[in-house]
């Protein structure tokens, strides 16, 4: 008897065992998979080499160089221009991919979390890192807002900054960011002498004003030198630069600047996130000098990889509303499929499953992995296949993201 109590518990302690490891081997998967959540995790040159392997060079162009049987995958001239416009755009235009693949008799090829980080990587510094703005406007701004006063475009402007048509590599966003944080206290002091008022800049007036000055600088883009970004390691900079001493992430750090991990809308574009950092650096650096935290300076990879912490935070969402995306969901009908809360209906699986965050990326991985089945069972009854105008995108995540609770905004 005792002989069998003992081959009982040695059996529970080897089941335990096997649940743990199991338990352990689910999560890191899950570690590994949303650690690919957003394309600034991806490496741009391995993304260059997929989009080649896997068939995409053969229909599409970046930026107009390559194959043109398919839309170019370039937006960089259009109003707006953004990672959810590109999906919007996927989204829309794979049945027509799908129907060419079938009639050429090929497979749809398989894509990883980490290559469909990496591609949207190589898509971002390829044409996305221009981020859309008008350069006549930036120019115009240019003058408005008393950057002349300082600055010169050649031999046009003031001599207290330098000339930024040979100024290092700024015209591209994380570039541009991390430049205007750095350089913001210098400019204040000059503005302060020349009793010049702190310019703001609002919507994408930022964006018309790297327009200008990437259209006025000649030199190559480097933003594919700062990917891939680490997350990890931008939450170590975070708290090492003394982020954390002002802004709280989920409650934990200061209050004297807004809590970063709540899911607070923030701008849409890189280059509107260094407007707000430019519209709100005085009152930053006051309030540091008040607490004597001294201002931190950014080099290399170092801001790339905060903004990559940032975005594993959703805190770069675009400001959709959840009441809206529900709207949507229904008009378009998901609901048919997936039910009414986006939970699972009797032919589509749950899309809201807790702790999972849905992305414009890892979104565009499930799209390209489920689709083709999604568009078979959508035609078969007879609802067809659900289009997305622009802006819909981020209304239908701030719904699928949203815990029920939080849906009457």
């Amino acid at each position: 008897m005792t002989a069998r109590r003992q081959f009982l518990a040695w059996a529970l302690a080897a089941l335990a065992a096997l649940l743990l490891l199991i338990a352990v081997l689910f999560w890191g998967h899950r570690d590994v998979e949303e650690r690919w959540n957003t394309f600034l995790v991806g490496d741009p040159k391995a993304g260059a080499e997929a989009f080649r392997q896997k068939g995409c060079s053969d229909c599409h162009a970046v930026c107009g160089m390559g194959t043109k049987l398919a839309p170019d995958l370039a937006m960089k001239s259009s109003a707006g221009s953004n990672m959810n416009l590109l999906v919007t755009r996927l989204w829309n235009h794979v049945p027509i991919m799908w129907q060419q693949f079938e009639k050429k008799g090929k497979e749809f090829p398989r894509i990883t979390a980490e290559e469909t980080a990496d591609l949207f990587a190589y898509l971002y510094s390829a044409c996305y890192a221009r981020e859309s703005g008008n350069s006549a406007r930036g120019k115009v701004l240019f003058s408005r807002k008393g950057c002349i006063r300082c600055h010169r475009i050649e031999d046009e402007g003031g001599k207290v900054g330098p000339d930024l048509k040979s100024i290092g590599p700024v015209d591209t966003p994380i570039f541009w960011v991390q430049e205007m944080w750095n350089h913001a206290p210098a400019m204040e002091a000059d503005m302060r002498e020349f009793k010049l008022a702190w310019p703001r800049f609002d919507g994408e007036e930022m964006n018309d004003l790297l327009a200008y000055i990437r259209e006025e600088r000649a030199g190559p883009q480097r933003e594919s030198d700062l990917l891939p970004a680490d997350p990890d390691r931008g939450w170590t900079l975070f708290q090492k630069k003394g982020c954390i001493a002002c802004h709280a992430v989920r409650g934990q750090g200061g209050s004297a600047g807004p809590d970063l991990g709540t899911g607070r809308p923030l701008p849409p574009t890189l280059t509107q996130v260094a407007g707000q950092m430019w519209n709100h650096s005085p009152e930053m650096w006051a309030r540091m000098k008040k607490e004597r935290i001294d201002r931190p300076v950014f080099e290399g990879r170092e801001m790339a990889d905060v903004i990559a912490f940032l975005y594993s935070l959703r805190s770069y969402e675009l400001g959709g509303s959840p009441s809206v995306g529900k709207a949507l969901f229904n008009e378009r009908k998901c609901s048919r499929c997936h039910g009414a809360e986006g939970r699972g209906g009797e032919v589509g699986p749950n899309l809201r499953r807790r702790g999972r965050l849905l992305t414009p990326v890892n979104l565009a991985r499930a799209l390209w992995a489920h689709g083709p089945e999604m568009y078979r069972k959508s035609t078969q009854l007879g609802v067809g296949w659900p289009t997305m105008k622009q802006g819909d995108l981020e209304h239908l995540l701030a719904f699928l993201n949203a815990p029920p609770e939080k849906q009457s905004k």
